[in-house]
């Protein structure tokens, strides 16, 4: 057996040996890096407030939900929508935004470089404290007020429509996606429809909204999604709380307690909210940023127990 395994690594090794000195070796292709919060001082105010938010305000209206489960969850998902889209707007870079995730520094440094090229490029004076002027001529003063106008404008749509697209995409593709998996784990297939339908839309708008607005539709990033192998933050760390709470939520339904509340989706919806707010704290804790999820597949333990 160890014989094999050697010649195994010997075989390996004149392989990539004669690869490496016939030619370039293949490109590896880099993963999304981990998700950081907008430095603004609102948005890490934001960002904390608002998981504690969300699990509040579903605390308070618990009762409700035990009395009137179907209309319950109906009513509280424009909220839920509106306060999601929010989150995403004030704490998180769209996809395709110029903020760096991979350092904290690197992001002043690409806005000063990118305001000096633009400064440069256009022939724009820029001082500190003083407004922005135009070299030549007394119409650049209202050239550069447009150009501020503008930009705002620009900032503001280039954070609103992601936003929205993230919501459409969540409510068309998400929802339906997630309800499957309830029913695949164990979900009433023949009943419950409205309250398996009404769970997967408030559990698609707790896991998706944030990752479709970051990320976008990028394959490579979904398929670490799928393979639970992104690095942890404060969207994956919430995605992923969200389905684990959801998982052991269902716990208690089939108990013979006979309370109220352990009737279907109550307690699911109740772990989902709970892994949500759990998740997206511990996603920004220096413990768990950047970290991954390690799976050993069983070869490699075969291998670890013969050595």
């Amino acid at each position: 057996m160890s014989t094999i395994h050697g010649n195994n690594s010997n075989n390996n090794s004149s392989s990539s040996s004669s690869s490496n000195s016939g030619g370039a070796p293949p490109p590896i292709l880099k993963s999304s890096p981990p998700v950081r919060i907008l430095p603004s001082q609102l948005a890490r105010i934001y960002s904390l407030a608002h998981p504690a938010a969300v699990l509040l305000g579903f605390a308070v209206r618990f009762p409700q939900l035990v009395n009137d489960p179907v209309s319950e969850m109906l009513n509280a998902l424009p909220f839920l929508a509106a306060s999601q889209v929010v989150f995403a707007i004030i704490c998180l870079p769209p996809a395709g935004g110029s903020f760096d995730n991979s350092t904290p520094g690197s992001s002043s440094g690409a806005t000063s470089s990118s305001t000096s090229s633009s400064s440069s490029s256009s022939n724009i004076i820029l001082r500190p404290g003083r407004p922005a002027r135009r070299k030549g001529g007394s119409g650049g003063g209202g050239g550069a007020g447009a150009g501020v106008g503008g930009g705002v404008l620009g900032g503001l749509g280039g954070k609103v429509i992601p936003s929205l697209l993230a919501l459409i995409l969540t409510t068309l593709l998400a929802t339906p996606v997630l309800a499957i998996l309830l029913v695949l784990f164990g979900a009433p297939l023949t009943t419950h429809h409205a309250q398996t339908a009404l769970c997967a839309a408030h559990m698609a708008l707790l896991t998706a909204v944030p990752l479709v607005y970051v990320h976008g539709v990028d394959g490579a990033v979904w398929k670490e999604v799928w393979g639970a192998g992104r690095p942890a933050d404060a969207v994956w760390g919430a995605a992923l709380g969200t389905c684990v709470g959801a998982w052991l939520g269902a716990v208690p339904i089939p108990l013979d307690w006979d309370r109220p509340w352990q009737a279907f989706p109550i307690t699911i919806l109740a772990g989902a909210y709970l892994g949500f707010a759990t998740g997206t704290l511990l996603g920004r804790t220096k413990w768990v940023y950047g970290k991954r999820l390690r799976f050993t597949e069983e070869g490699e333990l075969t291998d670890k127990k013969t050595e």
